[in-house]
């Protein structure tokens, strides 16, 4: 008994020890969707899925402190649907940050085409049940190793993934996985001085051992805010084998006050493949409104072309709430 009771104190001691100096926080949020699609191609009559409600659930662990040797430490990981991802562990001294992880930073993809257009709800990317207007090729998404600079005018990072092999799922000391291929992304954004732009230029590359499968992209664009109006347009272009792919979005938002926000937006998809006679083309109206608490978004999308091919279309319908806590 005394065995135990100085077990029971010993352990309370290390977590009290321990809540002194780390910080540690659990937020979730939950995305609620409902939508409607409406499809036709030049041979058949329009033809609707009717009503589909679908749910994403996300709990965020981190913690947080201060090391004896003067580096700042921050580490966690997401709950997405059940699913453990997104682990990292950073250590940061000033306004360089070295971190290993999965998704640590998007690098690249902070620099992709949806993140110029100042979309209000979910962007063209994975909108629409055929479209396939996309972000640029990156290691995004693999674990590998990251170094961050952030400055007061921009900040410069890049990520190194050894193995393309492993991601958010693969589990501590697995020397024997597979390795087809590595990657890199590099990335600069940031405002440059001027309040309300954002400005940014990245490139990725991976090689791997089927040439066909060997990525390359590139992504770049310019956002602009002033006065609650925003303007911007992105442009990415992504090399997979021979198969060069560009995808570009641009749109315009209005804040009407703090709660209520409208924006519309065009883009254009370009497959690259010799037998899509025509590009893609998307449209979007979006409304926004934040109840405090609850942020509540309703779209509509519009997407021509799908696949190069005339007359197949498609129109979605989608009302989306989040909240988080």
């Amino acid at each position: 008994m005394k065995k135990l009771l100085l077990g029971s104190a010993l352990a309370a001691s290390v977590l009290i020890a321990g809540s002194s100096f780390a910080e540690t926080k659990v937020t979730g949020l939950l995305e609620t969707t409902i939508n409607s699609e409406n499809s036709e191609t030049a041979s058949t009559n329009p033809g609707s899925t009717g009503a589909t409600i679908g749910h994403e659930t996300e709990i965020t662990v981190s913690t947080s402190k201060e090391l004896d040797n003067g580096l700042s430490l921050t580490a966690g990981f997401d709950i997405t649907d059940g699913v453990s991802s997104d682990q990292y562990l950073k250590l940061s001294m000033g306004s360089t940050t070295f971190a290993i992880g999965n998704d640590v930073s998007g690098v690249a993809d902070n620099v992709s085409q949806e993140d110029f257009a100042p979309f209000i709800a979910n962007p063209f990317h994975g909108e629409g049940g055929s479209g396939n207007i996309a972000g640029i090729n990156t290691v995004h998404g693999n674990n590998g190793l990251y170094l961050i600079n952030k400055q007061d005018m921009f900040t410069i990072e890049g990520v190194y993934t050894p193995n393309l092999n492993a991601g958010a799922s693969t589990g501590p000391s697995s020397n024997g996985l597979a390795e087809t291929g590595s990657g890199y992304d590099l990335a600069i954004h940031g405002n440059f001085g001027i309040e309300g732009l954002k400005v940014g230029y990245g490139v990725s590359d991976t090689s791997h051992d089927v040439a066909a499968s060997v990525k390359e992209g590139t992504g770049y664009g310019i956002k602009y805010s002033n006065s609650g109006i925003t303007v911007g347009a992105g442009f990415t272009e992504s090399k997979t084998g021979t198969v060069e792919e560009t995808s570009l979005a641009y749109g315009i938002s209005y804040a009407v006050n703090d709660a209520l926000s409208i924006g519309y937006y065009e883009g254009e998809h370009d497959s690259g493949v010799s037998s899509a006679a025509l590009n893609e083309d998307y449209q979007s109206i979006q409304v926004g409104y934040d109840f405090g608490g609850l942020g509540v978004t309703a779209s509509v999308y519009n997407i021509e072309n799908i696949g190069g091919v005339a007359g197949t279309d498609q129109e979605m319908f989608e009302l989306r709430t989040v909240t988080k806590f």
